[in-house]
């Protein structure tokens, strides 16, 4: 916030001063044709006094002369007025002090009252049609960060305070909280995997130098992690490398059950890559394993975190609590505990009614749902999941199942 401060008094500098110049600038002696004209015509009348005087010119001659210059003076000056006059500013200390106090002031009047330094830029396609952040996630999160700022060694303060932004869409400060969560963690790859995740979301879907060297770090350390396989696939497309991202998406499909949340979205990347570079996308797409109830990453932890936010994917499925976040969660005042949990749940509830075709948002909401004991509400988002499922899509099974199980 200080370097927005510090830009704005800068550009009203600037624009004040654009307003005292002519203000404090001295006034210019005046110049153009017409004053040129005068000037000449006035050296002319002194020049025939001149010559009456030595008898060159008779007297009668002399009054002609000056007749002469006098009508050609009249038709300079009528020239002049049909130009128009230009007029002159003189030099006003007082009005400059004025200015420069009155401009500033009323800025900040106009300002105060409506501007919001404190919220995170945003590109203007990621500004359309947002729901409103509940006031009270909002409070929360604030919150907690103040608490942070106390205790800036809590791991599992700032992977909470990570997953709120996230869920908030404050993607940049999502990164940063989950940078520092990552730091405390010596490189745990969710965290760290979460931290390269909300950076590249904050670039607007784009996989920054820097977030393609920590997904390569989280693969050094957990080769099959499913969300830093996909990003540097992702990496791979946006540098070029299209057939290069093909073959990534297609290894990483063939290692996922076939009712892991990420098999469609898998699924659409290759096809439309594929047809991008004419190669037959049905031969490059390969099959998922066999089903599996629980729809865990191949080789990394189970669990929504394991799902990706691409920057195609929508972005109302904001990540569940993990089980270090509710003990983070649970470490909170109640008051402060029941408000974030209770808050974040609403918001992701609302992203939804905004955008009801996001399978793995009903998912998601449907586990938040049973972490708050509310199953009546967990089946009722299974159920608007399954309607926003094809008929024939493998998923349906595992999501009939978990349905049954809620009594629905």
């Amino acid at each position: 916030m200080i370097v927005f401060w510090i830009v704005a008094a800068v550009l009203t500098a600037a624009a004040v001063a654009l307003v005292l110049r002519p203000l404090l600038k001295p006034p210019v002696e005046e110049t153009g044709p017409a004053i040129y004209a005068r000037r000449v015509y006035a050296d002319q009348v002194a020049e025939i006094d001149r010559d009456l005087e030595r008898g060159v010119l008779t007297a009668a001659e002399a009054k002609a002369a000056r007749a002469e210059v006098g009508r050609r003076l009249l038709a300079t000056a009528r020239e002049e007025e049909k130009g128009g006059a230009k007029a002159t500013l003189a030099a006003s200390p007082k009005a400059a002090m004025a200015l420069t106090i009155l401009v500033p002031a009323a800025a900040l009047l106009f300002y105060l009252p409506l501007g919001r330094p404190d919220l995170p830029a945003q590109p203007l396609s990621a500004r359309q049609d947002i729901p409103q952040v509940p006031e009270n996630v909002v409070a929360a999160a604030a919150s907690l960060a103040r608490k942070l700022e106390q205790n800036p060694d809590d791991l599992q303060g700032w992977s909470l305070l990570g997953a709120t932004y996230a869920a908030m869409g404050r993607h940049q400060e999502a990164a940063d909280a989950f940078r520092r969560a990552s730091a405390l963690s010596q490189g745990d790859p969710e965290l760290t995997g979460s931290f390269a995740e909300q950076l590249t979301m904050a670039g607007g879907g784009i996989v920054s130098p820097e977030a393609r060297k920590v997904f390569e770090a989280v693969i050094a350390t957990d080769p099959g992690n499913f969300r830093a396989r996909y990003y540097l696939a992702v990496a791979r497309q946006q540098a070029g490398d299209v057939k290069g991202a093909i073959d990534g998406w297609a290894a990483l499909l063939a290692d996922s059950p076939a009712d892991a949340p990420w098999v469609d979205h898998l699924r659409r990347r290759i096809y439309d890559s594929a047809v991008l570079i004419g190669i037959d996308p049905v031969r490059a797409t390969p099959q998922p394993r066999p089903p599996a109830l629980a729809q865990a990453e191949p080789g990394a932890q189970a669990g929504p975190r394991a799902t990706p936010q691409s920057e195609s994917a929508p972005q109302a499925g904001a990540p569940a609590l993990t089980p270090e976040q509710m003990q983070a969660v649970q470490q909170m005042s109640p008051e402060d505990r029941q408000q974030m949990i209770r808050g974040m749940v609403d918001g992701l509830a609302q992203r939804l009614e905004a955008n009801p075709g996001d399978v793995d948002g009903w998912l998601r909401l449907a586990r938040a749902r049973q972490v708050l004991g509310e199953n009546a509400a967990a089946a009722e988002a299974l159920k608007r999941a399954l309607e926003a499922l094809p008929a024939d899509s493998p998923r349906r099974a595992g999501i009939e199942e978990q349905l049954k199980a809620l009594g629905g």
